[in-house]
């Protein structure tokens, strides 16, 4: 397997966790709340997933992406643009 490197994306996504003074384990609560409001445990994210996220340049599940906008209080349009995708 090809090892990933860190991103833009995984660099912003660190930097706005730590600007909002949240630790892995409290994205990984607020994730879990929204995993069990919405029904499905695809849109928890473990610690150990957010680390591959902003370490390791790994892309996350639409899933996942959706909770990291809700907990990061941003768009999903915003997060998926560090990823390259348009806005439109």
């Amino acid at each position: 397997m090809a090892k990933r490197k860190r991103t833009q994306a995984s660099i912003r996504l660190r930097a706005i966790r730590k600007k909002q003074g949240l630790t892995f384990a409290e994205v990984h609560s607020r994730s879990q709340a929204i995993a069990k409001e919405l029904g499905r445990k695809e849109f928890a994210i473990p610690p150990s997933r957010l680390h591959d996220l902003e370490v390791q340049g790994v892309v996350p599940s639409i899933f996942r992406l959706y909770t990291l906008a809700r907990v990061y209080r941003s768009r999903v349009s915003t997060i998926l643009s560090w990823y390259g995708v348009p806005k439109r």
